[in-house]
Order: structure tokens, then C-alpha cells, then sequence
């Protein structure tokens, strides 16, 4: 399983695979084979490499946990790499009033809802990406005017691509 791991202005894609006698972790060119025993409440005790740590770990919400170990305690985040690529795309500011909406994740374009000039409203739908073998349709965050679309239907995109740009409400 794939995530992004948070903390801090740090973050990292993580594999996590289940292994006979535990968990193998890849970041990057590194590999962990980590074995986890609960030993009481949220202590928990983590073999990594041969090596033992203790740890608390503590659910927030969400993908959040406040997880302490004998250097302190830290807020981690554990994201799924979908949700991680649209939080990455909805904060793609473009100008004054104006936001561009990005592709997700690769896929390709089923079809496109507005023209350049609509208005739109929070919730309306914008375009329908296809992407693993699944339609998904992007809906605006905001009010506002449509002032660029930049892919038509049938179109292949890449993950954070521009699809289209909104103004805000009375800026298009």
C-alpha cells in the first residue's frame, strides 16, 4: 500500500507491504522490515532492523496521530497518494481571484461540463477525468466564472495537470 507521511514541512511517499513476520517499508532507496508487538493502551513496540523503540501513538482524526517516542512527540499525517495529489492541485493559485483546477492523477478527459465564460457555483461539476479504470468528476470549491478551459474530451492528462481556470465570483 502506498501513502504519504506528514510531519511537519516534511513529508515522504511510503510503500508499506505486510510480510509473514511483520511489515517492509520503502522510502525511496531505503527498506525497514519492522515487526510490531502492542504492549499496553497506545504503547506499542516496534522491532525495526533488529533495533527496538517504543512508541505511543495516539489517533487525532482523520490520518492524523500524535505519536511520542523518547525524542518527543510529533504530529504525523498518513494520506492516501489520491487525496495527497488533490490537496496538491487545489492550492494551485494562478493570479489575483483566480484558481487553477488540476488533474488529480493521470487519466483522460471523458468530458467537459462548462465553457469559457460560465459561471459556476460551489459543487457544479467541471470535468469528468477517468482514472483507474473509474470516472471522476471535479466540482468547483468556489463561485466564480470560468476563464480558460485547457483540455477538451478524449484528451490525456498527467497529475497536476491544468484542466481549466476560475475566477472568482465577479473577477471573470
Amino acid at each position: 500500500m502506498e501513502v504519504v507521511i506528514r510531519s511537519g514541512p516534511r513529508e515522504e511517499r511510503a510503500e508499506v507491504e505486510k510480510t509473514a513476520d511483520g511489515y517492509e517499508v520503502r522510502i525511496g532507496d531505503r527498506s525497514w522490515r519492522v515487526d510490531r508487538a502492542q504492549a499496553r493502551g497506545a504503547l506499542a513496540s516496534l522491532l525495526i532492523d533488529g533495533r527496538q523503540y517504543e512508541v505511543v501513538v495516539r489517533a487525532d482524526n482523520g490520518g492524523s496521530y500524535r505519536v511520542s517516542t523518547a525524542h518527543g512527540t510529533h504530529q504525523v499525517d498518513v494520506i492516501d497518494p489520491l487525496t495527497w495529489l488533490a490537496q496538491q492541485a487545489h492550492g494551485a493559485a494562478v493570479g489575483a481571484g483566480q484558481q487553477e483546477i488540476n488533474a488529480y492523477m493521470p487519466g483522460r478527459v471523458v468530458t467537459v461540463l462548462v465553457q469559457e465564460g460560465d459561471t459556476v457555483e460551489p459543487g457544479q461539476g467541471l470535468v469528468v477525468l477517468e482514472a483507474m479504470k473509474m470516472e471522476n468528476e471535479i466540482q468547483a470549491e468556489f463561485a466564480g466564472t470560468v476563464e480558460a478551459v485547457h483540455v477538451a474530451a478524449g484528451d490525456a492528462v498527467e497529475g497536476g495537470q491544468a484542466l481549466l481556470t476560475l475566477g472568482a465570483s465577479g473577477e471573470g
